[in-house]
């Protein structure tokens, strides 16, 4: 799945930590990990004088605060400072329970300037919804910081400072191999870097190092998983599977990621008969990976086009299969798998 851009919110978070301009209401989520962390910490520091932080900050988990307790921190004076924090973890504001529902309007209302209030999404899913009243009223007076996983293009610069960092250096390309192989987690990147340097003997990471040490994400293995079947090597393609299963992936997103794998397979195929390039297909894949990109052509030209059509289809059946009552999910995986197999046509 291509990464989506950054959101305004996100740019005005950082704009006001630069310019030392924090406002009273911040809502921090999304899917990277690593950046909501990042940016709540410096956010905490500007804010809370770490001498005080006692008396001026307060941290609630979601699902325990009470109406009166969030009050109580928010109505509190800051001591010995200008400002206070209140950070509520993991509370829907948008879908609250019927009794937050209008006092939580009132909250956010009715701020003093000494506060500096943050909704933060830690596990739970942030989904804002626009269409409510409560959107309008927190984007006008506050920020809502939705922090997305970066494209490979945009972590690419950030991985090479983290490589350099650890006395290595790295190329754009390697870059690029990395996040197709480990993804573009931030938080996971960091370990996947470290032991790749930890690894290198010489100056320059290289692919050797990469795939020596790191983990694959599931994506990079579907890769292996259709090549095996390609090759005919159904051995191969269950050694796998079984692999993943132990790791504690289901069936059924195993299934789903083999079937997503295989209709951007088709895509790749039919653009290349029709004699597309590097940049259309990344348009029709929605990533800007280039290295995906080519991966994905030269794994297409591998294989027949009807085989790749009857491929999607079984992938159709097996879901249904699949969502039958009481069926076994990873047989039904595995004969996918071995159907597939079996019908591999010529190489085209």
């Amino acid at each position: 799945m291509a990464a989506k851009k950054q959101p305004d919110g996100a740019q005005k978070l950082k704009d006001d930590l630069k310019n030392n301009t924090i406002g009273q209401l911040y809502l921090i989520g999304g899917e990277e990990a690593y950046l909501k962390q990042h940016y709540l910490k410096e956010l905490t520091a500007q804010t809370v004088d770490e001498a005080f932080r006692d008396f001026n900050y307060d941290e609630f988990e979601g699902n325990r605060v009470t109406l009166d307790q969030l009050t109580t921190a928010i109505e509190s004076y800051p001591a010995m400072a200008e400002r206070r924090m209140v950070v509520v973890k993991d509370f829907d504001v948008f879908k609250p329970a019927a009794a937050w529902k209008e006092p939580m309007a009132e909250i956010i209302a009715d701020l003093p300037e000494y506060i500096c209030l943050v909704f933060y999404y830690d596990t739970m899913e942030f989904k804002p919804d626009k269409r409510t009243k409560l959107y309008s009223q927190i984007n006008k007076i506050g920020c809502i910081a939705d922090f997305s996983e970066l494209a490979p293009h945009d972590l690419i610069p950030w991985v090479r400072r983290r490589v350099r960092a650890l006395g290595k250096d790295i190329s754009n390309e390697t870059c690029d191999y990395l996040l197709f192989l480990c993804g573009t987690s931030m938080t996971n990147l960091i370990t996947e870097i470290e032991k790749a340097c930890a690894h290198c003997a010489a100056d320059e990471v290289k692919r050797v190092n990469i795939d020596a040490v790191c983990s694959k994400v599931l994506d990079a293995v579907v890769f292996d998983l259709t090549d095996a079947i390609a090759d005919r090597r159904f051995d191969r393609a269950m050694i796998l599977v079984n692999d993943l299963i132990a790791q504690k992936n289901e069936p059924i997103v195993l299934l789903s990621t083999v079937s997503r794998h295989l209709q951007r397979l088709y895509l790749s195929k039919l653009a290349s008969q029709e004699r597309g390039g590097e940049q259309e297909l990344m348009e029709l894949l929605g990533t800007k990976s280039t290295y995906y990109v080519r991966k994905m052509m030269d794994a297409a030209r591998r294989m027949d086009l009807n085989w790749l059509r009857s491929a999607v289809l079984h992938c159709g059946e097996a879901d249904m299969a699949m969502k039958t009552a009481g069926a076994d999910r990873q047989k039904v995986l595995e004969l996918l798998l071995l159907r597939m197999s079996a019908g591999i046509g010529a190489v085209s």
